[in-house]
């Protein structure tokens, strides 16, 4: 039968261990061969008007094809961002999603998506009809 100071040793020479292999795993990676990262990917404005229009339903795309031609005439007031986050006035409004904003305006969901007042607003303000 082991006795406390036992266990409590062979706690302690299992931690050891388990930082010596960290430590070894460190250090057995070259320093001159590149980490394999995956970077972010660029959204083009293309890629995210394909997208907002392959999200719309059929009903819907009519008015998905209006709401973009608007932020193109409009792209000094109200655009987005590569990550999708809506400008609008030339600040951006960070943790909004153009696609979530456009679809709730489209389909009117319960839940607003975040930013969708400000997106409402200056919708609202240029005078822009969804019919």
């Amino acid at each position: 039968m082991e006795t406390v100071d036992t266990k409590q040793e062979n706690y302690q020479n299992q931690f050891v261990d388990r930082n010596e292999d960290k430590r070894n795993t460190i250090a057995s990676l070259p320093s001159n061969e590149p980490v394999e990262t995956h970077p972010k990917e660029e959204t083009s404005t293309d890629t995210i008007e394909k997208e907002i229009e392959n999200t719309a339903s059929v009903k819907h795309k009519s008015i998905t094809k209006k709401i973009i031609n608007f932020t193109q005439q409009n792209h000094e007031e109200i655009y987005w961002t590569p990550d999708k986050e809506l400008t609008v006035d030339g600040k951006i409004i960070h943790n909004t999603d153009i696609i979530n904003l456009i679809i709730h305006l489209v389909r009117d969901r319960k839940i607003k998506p975040f930013g969708f007042e400000s997106f409402n607003e200056l919708l609202k303000r240029k005078n822009f009809l969804l019919n």
